[in-house]
């Protein structure tokens, strides 16, 4: 009797290790997505943005709100303590016509006059598309600003899920002016991946995919 338990306390065990070590797997395999690992990684610029007021805005494509990207990103933020104080599906044009496609100037200071006590504004709806009034409305003391401005946001139920892009010198020229703070774009030639194994495998694949533009001063 006593040799029957411990065979099935064996089996059990090893049973129970095949599903933990399969968990794992997949759960490291989820985290290589690209949206997810976008998500993640702007949810930890966000958490140093922010400081101490743990808030923020968060403006979204109206396509967007269910997107990896978008979820990774919330989950992330929670798993810090820091709320989304308030949510705007922006209408940035039809995902067919990418030459139409941005994020309204109206639709930035919407968000501006909504962040009075908020740490950060968010954008995963690219960068605000701004004219020389507008730069002039803008004041100086805002709460950081930190876009992305890519091709995909990863996936959602019905599929691929269309980012908003942005031309870079644009991008340059806003953070130059201290308009957005920071930017995460796609990575083009993939120069930033690491081959040393120092990152682990979120970081891994955000830096396979995407770059970090900053503001400087």
């Amino acid at each position: 009797m006593k040799s029957r338990r411990r065979i099935f306390a064996v089996v059990a065990m090893t049973f129970l290790s095949l599903v933990l070590l399969s968990c794992a797997r997949k759960e490291s395999k989820l985290m290589l997505e690209p949206g997810q690992s976008l998500g993640a990684v702007l949810a930890e610029e966000t958490v140093q943005a922010v400081g101490t007021k743990k808030t923020v805005v968060l403006i979204l494509p109206q396509w967007a709100a269910n997107s990896t990207a978008v979820e990774s990103f919330k989950a992330a933020l929670k798993s810090q303590g820091v709320t989304v104080a308030f949510s705007l599906l922006a209408n940035v044009g039809s995902p067919m016509d990418r030459d139409g496609v941005g994020l309204k100037s109206t639709d930035f200071f919407e968000a501006l006059g909504k962040s009075d006590s908020a740490g950060a504004i968010v954008s995963l709806a690219g960068p605000p598309l701004l004219n020389a009034p507008d730069m002039t409305r803008l004041n100086s003391d805002h709460p950081p600003v930190l876009v992305v401005a890519t091709q995909s946001l990863g996936y959602d139920p019905n599929g691929s899920v269309l980012g908003v892009p942005a031309d870079q010198n644009y991008l340059t020229g806003l953070l130059d002016a201290k308009v957005i703070q920071l930017a995460i774009v796609d990575n083009r030639d993939q120069s930033n991946t690491d081959s040393s194994g120092k990152l682990d495998a979120t970081h891994q694949s955000f830096f396979q995919h995407y770059t970090i533009l900053r503001s400087h001063g």
